[in-house]
C-alpha cells in the first residue's frame, strides 16, 4: 500500500531525530539512513522512472515524491555526506574532504532557494546563512589548495612559459604545506560537522508542505531571472565581481535544474549539463583571477620582473577566452524570459 505524505514526512522527521543523538563516528551513516528510512516506509515512491530503484540519497526529487518530503530527504542526504567528509569516515584526503563538503553546502543552499517562498523569510534567512556560514568555515583552506592547482594548470596549458613560474609555484605550495601542518584545517573541519550536527535536527521542522508544482516555481523563476541579469551586467561590466556574483546564481540554476529533472530527464538533464560547463567556465576564471591577485602581491616570487609580467599576459588571454565562451554559452541558456521559462518546464513536471 502506498503511504501517505504525513507517513514519509513523519518518517523523515523521526530518522533525522535518531541522527542527532547518534554517536559522532555514526553520524554519517545515520544521516544516509533518514532517507532510506523514508524510502523503506514506501518503496514505490523512490523508483525511477525506468523503473529502477533509486538510492534515496539521489540529489533529484523523485517521481512521485511529494516535494516537502524531497527537499527534506535531499538536504538531510548532504548534511550526511558532508559530515562523513569532516569526519574522516571517508577515503578523502582533508583537501578533498574540504572540497566536497563545500559542494554539499553549495547543493543544500540551491536545495532551499528553491523552496524560498513556502519556507518564508525567517527560516530561510536562518538556514541559508547556517549552511553559508559552515562553508565560509573551510572556504580559505580551499583558496589556497585552488591557487597551487591554477598555477599548474597555466603551466601546462601555455607550455611556452617553461618554468619561468616556478618560483611562485614553490611559494604557494610552501604556504599550502604550512597551512595543512598547523592543524588549523583539522579544527575548522570539526567546528563545521558540530554546526552541522546542530543544524540538522530542524529540518524535519521545516514549515513545507505538499507535493505541488507551487512549492518550486517561485524559486526556479526568481535564480532564471537573477542569472539572466548577471549575465547582462557581466556583458555591460566584465568585472571580477560581476564575474563571480554570474557564477553564483549559475551555480543555483544547475543544482536546481538536477532536482527537478526526473520531469523530463533528457531535456533537463542537456540543459543542466550546459549549465555546469557555463559554471565551469566562470569558476576557471575565478581561479585565474585569484592567481592574477596572488601573484601581483608575491613579486620577489618571480626570477625577473618579465616572468611576473608574461603570467599577467597569459592570465588575461586565457580570461578573455573563457568569458567569450561564457558569455556565448550564457545568452543560449538565458534566452528566454523567466516566466516562459518556467511554464515551460511546468507542463513537463505535473506529467511526471
Amino acid at each position: 500500500m502506498t503511504p501517505s505524505r504525513e507517513q514519509l514526512e513523519r518518517a523523515v522527521r523521526d530518522a533525522a531525530s535518531r541522527l542527532t543523538s547518534e554517536p559522532r563516528r555514526l553520524a554519517a551513516a545515520a544521516a544516509g539512513s533518514a532517507a532510506a528510512t523514508a524510502a523503506g516506509a514506501g518503496v514505490r515512491r523512490l523508483i525511477s522512472r525506468d523503473g529502477t530503484p533509486t538510492d534515496s540519497s539521489a540529489y533529484r526529487l523523485l517521481s512521485g515524491e511529494p516535494v516537502s518530503t524531497g527537499i527534506k530527504r535531499v538536504v538531510t542526504a548532504r548534511v550526511g555526506d558532508a559530515l562523513a567528509e569532516l569526519r574522516g569516515e571517508t577515503d578523502s584526503e582533508p583537501a578533498d574532504a574540504i572540497h566536497e563538503a563545500r559542494k554539499d553546502m553549495k547543493k543544500i543552499r540551491s536545495a532551499i532557494r528553491l523552496v524560498r517562498d513556502p519556507l518564508g523569510d525567517e527560516v530561510y534567512k536562518r538556514e541559508n546563512e547556517h549552511y553559508r556560514d559552515v562553508g565560509r568555515m573551510l572556504s580559505s583552506f580551499r583558496d589556497a589548495e585552488v591557487l597551487v592547482e591554477t598555477v599548474e594548470a597555466l603551466t601546462e596549458r601555455f607550455e611556452s612559459a617553461g618554468d619561468r613560474f616556478s618560483g611562485l609555484r614553490e611559494r604557494l605550495g610552501a604556504e599550502l604545506r604550512d597551512v595543512r601542518d598547523d592543524g588549523s584545517i583539522e579544527s575548522a573541519m570539526a567546528r563545521a560537522a558540530g554546526a552541522l550536527e546542530r543544524g540538522l535536527g530542524r529540518i524535519s521542522s521545516w514549515p513545507l508542505r505538499g507535493d505541488g508544482w507551487a512549492l518550486l516555481e517561485g524559486g526556479l523563476r526568481r535564480s532564471y531571472r537573477r542569472g539572466r541579469k548577471r549575465l547582462r551586467a557581466v556583458e555591460e561590466d566584465p568585472s571580477v565581481e560581476n564575474l563571480h556574483e554570474w557564477r553564483k546564481r549559475v551555480k543555483d540554476l544547475w543544482y536546481q535544474l538536477r532536482l527537478i529533472r526526473e520531469a523530463e530527464p533528457a531535456l533537463l538533464g542537456s540543459l543542466a549539463d550546459h549549465a555546469h560547463l557555463l559554471s565551469d567556465h566562470l569558476g576557471d576564471d575565478h581561479d585565474l583571477a585569484l592567481l592574477r591577485q596572488s601573484a601581483a602581491e608575491r613579486p620577489d616570487a618571480f626570477g625577473e620582473a618579465a616572468d611576473q609580467r608574461l603570467m599577467f599576459e597569459l592570465i588575461d588571454r586565457r580570461r578573455g577566452e573563457l568569458r567569450f565562451a561564457a558569455t556565448s554559452l550564457g545568452e543560449r541558456i538565458y534566452s528566454r524570459k523567466p516566466k516562459t521559462f518556467t511554464k515551460s518546464l511546468e507542463g513537463r513536471w505535473r506529467s511526471r
